[in-house]
């Protein structure tokens, strides 16, 4: 842990330094009594979660919203990870239609209990601003990649092209709908919530994946 934790350092100030800052706040990785207490949280993740929480690197960690670690209970069987964040600081779904739509995924497809699954998002930020830059995703998933290194899920879902290609550099048109394995890990791609939301005709498609990341568990 002490190594991530020097690597994810010398990364901050690598960014910082891109984008142009001078002088940074010291990044606290004490555990905070609030990630000490969230029991969705291993004691070897409270540093990561406090990296996540006092992030400042991009613009928009700066809009006033606290970033968001996500659901990472000790043995999931699955990681579901989007582009935006889905749950709030205390892991509860947020009220609009993707967060709706992956739970109903989550209960009726995968019939999964609250502790078999983790939900990560790509964009710890803001998740109320649908806008996303390649420099925040750049920025972003170096977290998603430390929160999954240790994880021995059976599958990883990457929920839409944006979250495969920043996160794996792989292209969705040769890598959707297929299982595939990076890294000793296995994924799957498929389209992203809000294109479900937006074009209907897709669910029996995603569907179909959905399947196939299911026989894997």
């Amino acid at each position: 842990m002490q190594n991530i934790k020097a690597i994810l350092y010398l990364r901050f100030l690598y960014y910082q330094k891109m984008l142009g800052v001078e002088y940074a706040e010291n990044i606290n990785l004490q555990p905070t009594q609030e990630a000490l207490k969230r029991g969705d949280l291993k004691l070897s993740d409270t540093s990561l979660s406090d990296m996540i929480a006092h992030c400042t690197l991009c613009e928009r960690s700066k809009r006033g919203s606290q970033p968001i670690f996500g659901l990472l209970p000790s043995k999931p069987k699955v990681i579901f990870i989007t582009q935006l964040p889905l749950v709030d600081t205390l892991g509860v779904f947020l009220e609009n239609k993707s967060a709706k739509m992956l739970q109903d995924i989550i209960k009726n497809v995968f019939a999964l209990q609250a502790q078999e699954y983790a939900l990560l998002s790509l964009v710890k930020c803001d998740g109320s601003y649908l806008k996303v830059s390649d420099e925040e995703m750049m920025i972003c998933k170096q977290y998603v990649q430390e929160q999954i290194a240790s994880q021995e899920a059976k599958i990883v879902i990457l929920m839409g092209d944006s979250v495969l290609m920043h996160l794996l550099g792989l292209g969705f048109d040769t890598y959707s709908g297929r299982v595939f394995t990076q890294a000793n890990k296995q994924f799957l791609a498929t389209y992203s919530l809000g294109e479900l939301l937006k074009n209907p005709s897709l669910k029996k498609e995603a569907m179909q994946h959905f399947l196939l990341a299911k026989g894997v568990l």
